[in-house]
């Protein structure tokens, strides 16, 4: 409880080369699909509508290193019956938002679909959050609505305000939405040919929340929500 962000435990991810796994309920296999990763996803999912507010904090371990040009996901807003296509010739299937690292920008990543819902045009556009040097051993909150009815997505790293995008979260929209967080590699043979082996990657997470609004899920904002153990 000492090292925790709030009240008395936190979760430990780890993420070492070869940590791919397949899906029983269906064809995907990390493995075959140059990926790596570890991820808890949210349960029950969501439909898109309304106002949707996450949050959570992130300690990176001192001696995390980031991996581009393999990317590195430490947040995820995915969706189910959304928009398919390709990505570096295998099968893609977008999310809505990808919160990562690479060298030394902890970043925003919002995934604007265009195209036809078989062939997606992915372009995703990153803001920066916060320096990665700044998240070593320290815990860093992170925070973000997507406001489907009113067409914006905000973003806060410790309750202060870092991302405003004037503009809807989707152009197709799925069937439903939820938010993953742990690592996730992908592409993993980009780092693999320029350097070999893949360096084992620790995070920290802590304080994991969703809502309906900014005050509901962010500690800095409304000092009054509960510890999550």
């Amino acid at each position: 409880k000492t090292k925790a962000r709030a009240g008395v435990a936190y979760q430990r991810f780890e993420l070492r080369e070869g940590d791919c796994f397949s899906r029983k309920s269906s064809s995907w296999n990390d493995c075959k699909m140059d990926r790596e990763r570890f991820e808890f996803g949210s349960s029950p999912r969501q439909k898109p509508n309304g106002k949707q507010c996450y949050s959570y904090s992130i300690m990176l371990a001192k001696d995390f290193k980031p991996v581009n040009p393999t990317n590195t996901d430490l947040g995820q807003i995915h969706q189910k019956g959304g928009p398919k296509g390709f990505a570096g010739g295998l099968k893609s299937f977008p999310p809505l938002i990808q919160i990562g690292a690479k060298n030394n920008s902890f970043y925003f990543g919002w995934h604007k679909l265009s195209g036809s819902a078989n062939n997606v045009i992915d372009s995703r556009i990153d803001y920066n959050l916060a320096k990665l040097s700044d998240m070593k051993g320290v815990w860093t909150d992170v925070s973000f609505c997507l406001d489907y009815e009113n067409k914006r997505m905000d973003a806060w790293i410790n309750g202060k305000k870092k991302v405003e995008i004037l503009e809807s979260p989707i152009n197709f929209i799925p069937k439903e939405t939820y938010f993953k967080y742990g690592i996730y590699r992908s592409f993993v043979s980009r780092y693999k040919n320029i350097y070999g082996k893949m360096p084992t990657q620790i995070v920290f997470y802590d304080e994991v929340r969703r809502g309906r609004s900014i005050e509901e899920v962010d500690r800095n904002i409304n000092p009054k929500l509960k510890p999550v153990d």
